[in-house]
């Protein structure tokens, strides 16, 4: 009876955990043109770790492999669509012209949870060798936290990998004109926070 016991508590907590890393969904969207007409937005990344000590945000940590960026889900190309091969194109050019020519960690992005409080979550996020803190606004719905940031590029000593990623997206692509600040967005279960 002892053993059931203690078998079926086991069972029990293990179906409550990784309710926050498996439930943890993030995007970014980045902008062209010159009054930012060019949108594209729920990027993301196919490879990435989260982890959630005690299942909570605080001191939650997310590690991204860059070199599996995602940014098929939106093909709108300023009232028009792009093919789907398009896609590819976009993912190969950010790989092979940004991330690749960091200095430092050019296939990894990390971020960890600093603070929550009740109006915003502070996260660290590490780019390039480059640790900077990046402040969330929040809102709880339904359930589910959602939140949102501004995270700009050059902050994190890019300069060099953005002008060749420029080089090509401004020409062919973006209508004259990059934007180095990237929206950013991750929601959870509420209660995670």
């Amino acid at each position: 009876m002892k053993k059931l016991f203690l078998a079926s508590i086991m069972a029990s907590n293990s179906l409550f955990a990784g309710t926050c890393s498996d439930n943890f969904k993030f995007d970014f969207t980045f902008y062209g043109s010159p009054k930012k007409e060019y949108v594209v937005t729920k990027n993301t990344f196919d490879s990435f770790k989260a982890n959630f000590p005690d299942e909570k945000l605080n001191d939650a940590t997310l590690e991204i492999d860059t070199l599996t960026i995602n940014t098929s889900a939106d093909m709108n190309n300023m009232g028009k669509v792009w093919p789907a091969a398009m896609a590819k194109v976009r993912n190969n050019n950010t790989i092979n012209h940004f991330f690749k020519k960091f200095e430092n960690d050019p296939t990894k992005i990390t971020a960890k949870v600093i603070e929550v409080s009740d109006s915003e979550i502070k996260i660290e996020f590490t780019i390039n060798g480059v640790a900077k803190e990046i402040p969330f606004s929040y809102e709880v719905d339904d359930e589910t936290l959602k939140a949102t940031g501004k995270l700009e590029i050059l902050d994190f000593n890019t300069n060099a990998a953005w002008e060749q990623l420029k080089r090509i997206a401004e020409k062919a692509y973006h209508h004259g004109k990059s934007w180095s600040q990237i929206d950013l967005n991750f929601s959870l279960p509420a209660s995670c926070k």
